[in-house]
């Protein structure tokens, strides 16, 4: 089946390189508005020829394309999303699905409208540490789920280097993947948040967007929990991610540190404790976030499930929204979903 890709950046190489490997995949074609960017990522991770494109008219005609993965900046997910679930094509949007929830509506709408697939790249959801911690939520082992606390920053470095940081925020680029988590390890619906935001280091940089966001959220069934999302972790840091996540239960606890595992500790004149996760190794499929790029493929090329659905990343756009609702009012928000 033949695959394309919108957005050659971060995320859009990862794409580019998982559908590279994929044996029942062909890339085809990559779409960037910065020709010189989608050429060097072409070069540097494919390694067939694929044609690149800086016009999605003639991107979406290209004979026989049948699957587009929009990996664009976090805000910019909408007009090429729609106008690729309009075309017939088969969707994969990376988190966040959307930055508004009448667009992520939108995109929802326009897949059902052409008839194709549509997943959001939630690729935490093939983590091995998360998918251990639902299943001991789901078999029962911890009780009743009380509380659910979820860490995630990036060091300042990344925010710097992101050349549209001020368009988004460790919000939508870092709290869309735990709030997303911490609903599918419990397995109910965060429906109300209260939060706060303070900001001024990434200001002083010229980067307007808040630095820490802090998060308190209550599930439908009662429980509570605390997210902490941060732009500004020293770079000196040894990982430039600190992620940690716990679920509480009546009857036990679920810990996890996926940055700071030291499976692996490399001390030159710096320290770093190299992500062995993440990263894929050789040249297989290997790494969460190849993985979950390769669960597309397979959903529509060998009818496989999809790793999570339009709706459920309109879920998380909604408390992300809720969120930023409650930073301006001051108050607690319920989270509303059409």
């Amino acid at each position: 089946m033949k695959f394309g890709v919108i957005g050659a950046g971060t995320f859009g190489s990862r794409h580019i390189q998982a559908l590279d490997r994929h044996p029942a995949a062909e890339l085809v074609a990559v779409l960037d508005l910065n020709r010189e960017l989608a050429e060097k990522s072409v070069a540097q991770f494919a390694t067939k020829p694929v044609q690149v494109y800086t016009d999605i008219d003639e991107f979406l005609a290209i004979p026989g394309l049948e699957a587009v993965s929009v990996a664009t900046p976090d805000h910019l997910h909408t007009a090429p999303a729609v106008a690729v679930a309009r075309a017939g094509k088969h969707l994969l949007v990376e988190k966040p699905l959307a930055t508004t929830v009448e667009d992520a509506q939108a995109i929802i709408d326009a897949a059902k409208a052409g008839g194709g697939k549509l997943m959001v790249d939630f690729h935490n959801r093939v983590n091995p540490p998360f998918m251990d911690a639902r299943a001991a939520v789901a078999d029962g082992k911890l009780g009743d789920v009380k509380y659910v606390y979820a860490r995630l920053s990036n060091t300042i470095g990344i925010a710097s280097g992101i050349r549209w940081a001020s368009a988004s925020s460790s919000l939508w680029f870092l709290a869309s993947h735990m709030v997303d988590i911490a609903q599918w390890v419990v397995g109910h619906k965060i429906v109300k948040v209260t939060a706060k935001a303070s900001s001024g280091v990434l200001e002083s940089r010229g980067i307007t967007t808040p630095d820490i966001f802090v998060v308190m959220a209550e599930f439908d069934t009662g429980a509570l929990a605390v997210f902490e999302h941060a732009w500004i972790l020293p770079d000196s840091h040894p990982t430039k991610k600190d992620l940690k996540f716990e679920v509480l239960g009546s009857d036990g606890a679920v810990y996890v540190d996926t940055s700071h595992n030291r499976t692996v500790e490399l001390f030159t004149d710096e320290i770093r404790w190299p992500d062995v996760l993440a990263v894929p190794y050789g040249p297989r499929l290997t790494g969460f976030v190849m993985d979950a790029i390769a669960q597309f493929v397979d959903a529509v090329t060998a009818d496989g499930p999809l790793l999570a659905t339009g709706e459920e990343g309109l879920q998380v756009t909604a408390v992300l929204c809720a969120i930023i609702e409650s930073i301006e009012s001051g108050k607690p928000v319920d989270v509303v979903v059409p």
